[in-house]
């Protein structure tokens, strides 16, 4: 999945931020290392902040993706497809809702402006598919977290439910893509917590103090 300037740009107003086009859209397509000071200044806030945050993050993350690679790659709508039961989809389903709702919900804890907009953009891929995934019993709460209703999605086609959740949608793929980056992220902030205050952090934050970005 690529992500666009507009659904950035989108992201970013929601979450409170400025916007820069070509480096952050840059950084969220790509991993080289020359966008690691655009990490740095997004992260680094001044803010002394424990490393084992991060390293939860990155494993809620993880997880994430492996249960969003695992919705995608088919298997499971052609188990379900050979045996008539829909309750391994059932379950692939209730897993990856369970592991994206704890990384919503982690991300809105953290202090930096990059998880915050990763937050701001896993909203905008499910409410991109909102009505799709609404119309097999998964939808999105006021506080950004997903539910499921087994009855409707068990009563769902199979056809359907893998045309929303499966490889040629954009959901499940779109959820993989984030929660990569978004463990990337953590890693990387897992491993320099310890030299927090980056200079280059303080000095972007500091300019940015001199504008309301956060309403």
């Amino acid at each position: 999945m690529r992500i666009t300037t507009q659904m950035l740009n989108a992201s970013m107003r929601k979450a409170g931020l400025p916007i820069n086009n070509v480096s952050l859209l840059n950084y969220v397509n790509g991993s080289s290392s020359q966008n690691n000071s655009l990490l740095s200044a997004l992260n680094k806030n001044g803010i002394k902040v424990n490393d084992k945050s991060y390293e939860k993050l990155k494993g809620l993350a993880e997880s994430l993706q492996e249960s969003a690679v695992k919705m995608s790659s088919g298997d499971v709508f052609e188990e379900a497809r050979k045996s008539g039961d829909k309750e391994p989809i059932y379950n692939n389903v209730k897993e990856m809702v369970k592991n994206y709702n704890s990384t919503i919900k982690a991300l809105k804890n953290t202090s930096s402006p990059l998880n915050h907009l990763y937050r701001e953009m896993l909203g905008d891929v499910s409410a991109e598919s909102g009505d799709k995934l609404k119309e097999i019993g998964i939808t999105m709460g006021a506080d950004g977290t997903l539910s499921v209703d087994k009855d409707k999605l068990t009563s769902a086609d199979i056809d359907k439910l893998e045309e929303v959740l499966g490889e040629d949608g954009s959901f499940s793929a779109g959820i993989s893509f984030l929660a990569n980056r978004i463990a990337d992220n953590a890693k990387a902030n897992a491993a320099s917590a310890s030299s927090q205050y980056n200079a280059l952090g303080d000095n972007y934050f500091a300019s940015a103090s001199k504008y309301d970005f956060w309403g």
